[in-house]
């Protein structure tokens, strides 16, 4: 009897969040919401929203599996001088959170995803 080799293919978030199309929407959503948040609206300030948009789409993509490249500073660099400080970063990550709520992300991508922010935690806050 032949053995059939095991082709189950693991999904990956970047899929599950819908591809390009997608990830590119969350993460529009994510950040209207963070610029326009009068508490955290000042960290927005004087940046090129455009290429905000596209580093972090990108760096989202490589982190959870999708084919794009992070082009941008890494996390120590891109957020030293800021001063965020741990109350702005979950009240951005709250914008996330119902960014994805908002995008119908079900829970456990959700956790996925706060997971991820939450590892990047030191290099983002108090730089």
């Amino acid at each position: 009897m032949e053995q059939q080799a095991n082709t189950t293919k693991e999904v990956s978030l970047y899929d599950k969040l819908g591809g390009e199309v997608g990830l590119r929407k969350i993460v529009t959503d994510i950040l209207d919401r963070n610029s326009n948040n009068p508490q955290i609206s000042h960290y927005f300030r004087n940046v090129d929203m455009n290429i905000l948009n596209q580093h972090v789409f990108e760096f989202f993509s490589m982190g959870i599996g999708g084919p794009h490249q992070y082009t941008g500073k890494d996390m120590l660099t891109a957020h030293t001088g800021l001063h965020i400080n741990e109350k702005d970063f979950d009240i951005a990550n709250d914008d996330v959170v119902k960014a994805l709520n908002d995008n119908k992300v079900p829970e456990a991508e959700q956790k996925e995803i706060i997971g991820i922010l939450e590892s990047l935690r030191e290099q983002v806050v108090n730089r």
